[in-house]
């Protein structure tokens, strides 16, 4: 769809700002856009944005951050057979619950992540909190995670026995051996930090931040979690955008703008 002058920063913001979008670097927001528009400069355009972005300026863009290396892995084809877990926290701003960790699963096969917001980092807590990810995604054969009292307590070590689970674990002090959850978890809390900055309730969120990421190619792999996981595009905010509303409704800003309001409420 080629896009006149008129809506450009209306898709330029909705590919970027809104929880969906996640505040995301220039590469995966221009990917986005050119999945399903095009406009002469795009590349130029979508740069500048989000050069320009305050909150970005504030914060920095996802993706800035030092990453992890990889340690080679054997491949994995099942998705989630092999998974990575870790903790994040404590978080400087607590939820609108109380909540101050996360709790961050991510599968080796697809790159999928899921995260859970954790009051505390205590065994039970933690063993509730995979058990309920367990349940929507499967029960894993590996699990790689750091030797934190949490991973390494009799009662999560059960959890496995029964689940018939392996553990594996990185080397104390060596966290880039769970280079695979290092490199979301960086991603993760420059996104919350985004949007904590905005002064929104981060718990609220996590859930369009997670599909801000799951929804855009990853380097490793050059497909999105989603398509690896689904095999197919997740529809996002974008492909909203009707096309029968183009280009009377959507040049004037309105279609897109109500959009934008929805999901940043």
């Amino acid at each position: 769809m080629v896009v006149p002058q008129g809506p450009r920063q209306e898709l330029l913001r909705l590919a970027h700002d809104i929880p969906l979008s996640g505040h995301l670097g220039q590469k995966k927001i221009r990917h986005r856009l050119a999945r399903a528009f095009f406009w002469p400069r795009l590349r130029e355009d979508t740069r500048e944005y989000c050069r320009t972005c305050p909150v970005c300026q504030k914060t920095g863009k996802a993706g800035d951050h030092p990453k992890a290396p990889l340690h080679p892995m054997p491949i994995i084809q099942e998705p989630f057979s092999r998974v990575a877990v870790d903790i994040i926290g404590p978080l400087p701003r607590p939820s609108a619950t109380g909540k101050r960790y996360i709790l961050t699963v991510v599968d080796y096969a697809t790159r999928y992540p899921e995260a859970v917001a954790l009051a505390n980092i205590q065994a039970d807590t933690v063993a509730d909190a995979l058990l309920r990810v367990f349940t929507r995604v499967g029960f894993p054969r590996e699990i790689l995670s750091d030797q934190g009292t949490q991973f390494t307590a009799e009662l999560t070590q059960q959890l496995w026995r029964l689940c018939g689970v392996k553990a594996l674990h990185s080397a104390p002090y060596h966290p880039q051996t769970n280079g695979l959850c290092e490199r979301f978890n960086g991603t993760l809390k420059q996104l919350i930090r985004a949007f904590v900055h905005e002064r929104k309730d981060w718990e609220k969120y996590l859930p369009h931040l997670l599909f801000a990421y799951r929804e855009v190619p990853q380097e490793s792999t050059r497909y999105s979690p989603f398509e690896l996981l689904y095999g197919r595009q997740v529809r996002g905010p974008l492909d909203l955008v009707s096309v029968t509303e183009w280009p009377s409704t959507l040049s004037q800003g309105r279609c897109t703008r109500t959009l934008v309001l929805a999901m940043d409420s």
